[in-house]
C-alpha cells in the first residue's frame, strides 16, 4: 500500500511538472496583439494579417488613427503601426518619466501617401516648374487645406513652405471634408492622400489635379526619403521575446514584398480584413502611388531623424530597435 501511494505521488509530481513545463513553454512563445490604423497603414501588413508569427499567437485589429496614441500610452498594443512622430513622442515621454510604456521603431513601411492637389486653375505641376522653389512659391498668399495639420502632413508642408519663403495659410481639415469638397466641385486646394484621391477621380472623372507628391518635394529639399509611418514594438516585448520580434520584422518585409509583387491577390486579402474600409478595386488603382516599402530600423534611421528634426519632434537614439 505504501509503495502504491509513493508511485501515485511520483506520477502526480511528474504530471504537475509536465503541465507546468507545457504552460511555461506556451507563455514563452507569447500571445500578442498587433494594431494598425484603417487605410494605407494596414496595406503593408495585409498579406500577413491574421497569421501567427513564429511560435507566437497573434491577434490583429484595425483601429482609427485617433486611437493610435491611446493604444500606446495604455500599453494595449504589443505591436502597432503608427506615424513616426507619434511613436517618437511616446518614446520621448517614457524617457522623461511621463508614461510607463516605451515603444521602439522596428521598421518603416509607409514612405508618403500625401499629395499637393487642386481643382482650381492657375497652379503648375512640379514638372511644369523649373525649380522646387518655383513650385512652392506659387502658393504664396493662398489658403491651403491639409489633413493632419498638427501631424506629419501639416508639419511637413509647413516646413517646405518655410524653406521656400512662401507665406501660406494652412487650414486643418478632415479627409472626409476635403473629399466631399472635391466630389461636389467646390473650390479646393489641399494636401490630400491616396487612395482617396484616386477614388474621387474615379467617381468624378479626374476632377482632382495632382500637382506633386509631398514625398518627392521633400526629397528634393532634404535629400532624404519621407518616412510617414512604421511598425513599433513595445520595449518589454522586444526585451523578453527578441525571437518573435525578429520574426515579425522579417514577416513584415515579406508582406510588403507581396503587396508590391502580387497586388491582385493582396488587395483581395485586404478587402476581407475585418474593420478595414478600402475596397480591392481602390487599392489596385492606387497602389503605385502609396509608396509602401520596407526599411528596417537601422536602414530608416537617418530618414526618420531628418524628418523629426524638420517638424520639431524629439528623436532619441534609443527610439530605434
Amino acid at each position: 500500500m505504501k509503495k502504491i501511494i509513493t508511485m501515485i505521488l511520483i506520477v502526480s509530481v511528474l504530471g504537475v511538472g509536465a503541465f507546468a513545463f507545457a504552460a511555461c513553454g506556451k507563455e514563452a512563445a507569447g500571445k500578442y496583439v498587433l494594431y494598425a490604423p484603417d487605410g494605407a497603414p494596414v496595406l503593408a501588413l495585409a498579406d500577413m494579417w491574421g497569421e501567427n508569427v513564429g511560435d507566437a499567437e497573434f491577434e490583429y485589429g484595425v483601429i482609427a488613427e485617433t486611437e493610435v496614441r491611446n493604444k500606446m500610452t495604455s500599453g494595449d498594443a504589443d505591436f502597432i503601426v503608427a506615424p513616426v512622430n507619434v511613436g517618437a513622442e511616446i518614446h520621448s515621454a517614457y524617457e522623461r518619466g511621463k508614461t510607463p510604456y516605451d515603444y521602439k521603431l522596428l521598421n518603416v513601411t509607409s514612405w508618403g501617401v500625401i499629395y499637393f492637389t487642386t481643382n482650381q486653375d492657375g497652379y503648375k505641376t512640379r514638372e511644369e516648374c523649373e525649380t522646387v522653389n518655383e513650385f512652392l512659391l506659387q502658393f504664396e498668399g493662398k489658403s491651403v487645406s491639409t489633413i493632419g495639420r498638427a501631424a506629419i502632413p501639416g508639419k511637413t508642408v509647413e516646413y517646405l513652405f518655410d524653406y521656400a519663403g512662401a507665406e501660406v495659410t494652412l487650414n486643418g481639415s478632415e479627409a472626409a471634408a476635403i473629399k466631399q469638397s472635391y466630389a461636389t466641385g467646390a473650390d479646393m486646394t489641399a494636401i490630400f492622400a491616396e487612395p482617396a484621391i484616386t477614388a474621387v477621380n474615379g467617381a468624378t472623372g479626374n476632377s482632382v489635379t495632382v500637382l506633386a507628391s509631398v514625398s518627392d518635394i521633400y526629397k528634393e529639399v532634404t535629400g532624404k526619403d519621407f518616412p510617414m509611418s512604421g511598425l513599433f514594438v513595445r520595449a518589454d516585448v522586444l526585451e523578453n521575446d527578441a525571437k518573435t520580434t525578429e520574426a515579425v520584422d522579417k514577416r513584415t518585409e515579406s508582406s510588403v514584398a507581396e503587396f508590391n509583387d502580387n497586388i491582385d491577390e493582396v488587395s483581395v486579402k485586404a478587402e476581407e480584413i475585418d474593420g478595414f474600409t478600402l475596397t480591392a478595386a481602390a487599392i489596385k488603382n492606387a497602389y503605385t502611388k502609396m509608396n509602401v516599402r520596407y526599411k528596417n530600423a537601422d536602414g530608416s534611421k537617418a530618414d526618420v531623424e531628418t524628418l523629426l528634426g524638420h517638424i520639431g519632434a524629439s528623436c532619441y537614439d534609443s527610439l530605434f530597435a
